[in-house]
């Protein structure tokens, strides 16, 4: 089985429902008034700033360079300034 990257938007979905949940069981037990007008814009704005999260990580994800040797090595790029051994031989 392949190994996948953390998804932070998907774990923290998971644990904002499984809190909810959570809370709403305790409130059944302990007496605990939960007042639903909160529950669910509380809800959309921690998935909101999951999303945000998960996004600057994605976009941090694919700017750092791979270790995997697939990107140019800056003293391996041609930048125009090399001279060639037909150029040394008119020197």
């Amino acid at each position: 089985m392949k190994r996948h990257d953390f998804d932070v938007l998907s774990f923290l979905s998971g644990l904002i429902f499984g809190a909810i949940a959570v809370a709403y069981l305790l409130a059944t037990q302990q007496s605990w008034e939960i007042d639903g007008r909160w529950v669910l814009p509380g809800a959309l704005i921690a998935l909101g700033a999951a999303g945000i999260a998960g996004a600057v990580s994605t976009l941090r994800r694919n700017d750092a360079p791979e270790a995997s040797g697939d990107v140019e090595d800056a003293g391996d790029a041609d930048n125009g300034n090399e001279i060639t051994q037909s150029e040394t031989a008119d020197l």
